[in-house]
């Protein structure tokens, strides 16, 4: 029993530091997806395709790749799947042309609620106060981060430009609607729990590929090293190395850490968009931080109040 309680430490450990460093990696996307200078087509692709040389090596020598998980209906699930990763990534890169990466990524953290919300609905589940509450909550949140005043909302859903020449809500609404594709994949990804994940990671990077090939812009490929260097990263490393890491630790780490350690993935964002790109932080969107994550760990952890008082 001591031996196996020992090893269960070991696992746990060795699953929190692979899942913090793939948080950490998740922060720093935005990043190398502006410094490519690439058009947000051409960074989907190319980090398909790198992503799948990446996946597909390691799959095809863990022995990953085999018959059964070929079969019809559960390949059509996988590509489904792929489908709508692909669409989160492009919705996603596309809204970073109209609000700070970091804004975005806080924006795309709301995933865990939509998806609450999505498997109420499917399973018919009235939502609770309590679930109302945090997703208002949320919204808030999302309001203060990106810093709206009334003038420039009226201005934005007259389709006139805000004051600093960019489409915020509509930035906010990409971000949001890669969050909702996001919830989709999730929920196919759940329907094939059978196939080792790495694989369905594979066949997903590849379903981009022929997704996005009528997209790429070929004429247009970065010039300098540095640019394909920032595209390689993305594929080998933001896409490859981190879906292995992270997969992993998903079978080694209970729920509940797995959900705490998440968060590290925004908060990184926020730090490296002030660092790398001076981007401003103030009191106001850090408020609205905070009000984000704590709706999303009241809804991942179940926190319910009580509308009536103990008698």
């Amino acid at each position: 029993m001591t031996q196996r309680n020992t090893m269960q430490r070991s696992s746990t450990t060795i699953g929190t530091i692979e899942l913090v460093l793939a948080m950490i990696l998740s922060g720093t996307i935005g990043y190398f997806v502006i410094s490519s200078g690439q058009a947000f087509w051409n960074v989907v692709f190319f980090r398909c395709v790198i992503g799948a040389v990446v996946l597909g090596g390691y799959a095809y020598y863990a022995g990953l790749i085999r018959r059964e998980y070929f079969q019809r209906s559960v390949l059509l699930m996988i590509i489904l799947g792929g489908i709508t990763l692909v669409g989160n990534w492009i919705f996603l890169f596309a809204s970073f042309n109209y609000i700070p990466f970091s804004i975005a990524t806080v924006a795309y953290h709301m995933q865990p609620l939509f998806l609450v919300i999505t498997g109420a609905l499917i399973t018919k589940e009235k939502l609770s106060a309590s679930l109302l509450f945090w997703l208002a909550l949320a919204f808030i949140g999302l309001f203060l981060i990106v810093e709206l005043d009334l003038n420039e909302l009226n201005a934005l859903f007259s389709g006139e430009a805000s004051s600093d020449g960019s489409y915020a809500l509509f930035g906010l609404s990409l971000a949001l609607g890669a969050a909702l594709l996001y919830t989709v994949t999730t929920l196919v990804t759940k329907k094939v729990s059978q196939v080792p994940s790495t694989f369905v990671a594979l066949v997903q990077v590849v379903v981009g590929i022929f997704m996005l090939l009528p997209f790429a812009d070929f004429n247009n490929l970065p010039t300098q090293t540095s640019h394909w260097m920032d595209l390689l990263i993305l594929g080998a490393v933001l896409t490859g190395f981190m879906y292995i890491i992270m997969y992993d630790s998903f079978q080694k780490l209970p729920t509940s850490l797995i959900a705490l350690l998440s968060f590290i993935y925004p908060i990184t964002a926020l730090f490296v968009d002030h660092l790398a790109f001076s981007t401003h932080i103030s009191l106001t969107q850090i408020l609205g931080v905070i009000l984000i994550l704590l709706a999303v760990s009241a809804v991942k952890f179940n926190w319910a109040f009580s509308l009536t008082k103990n008698r």
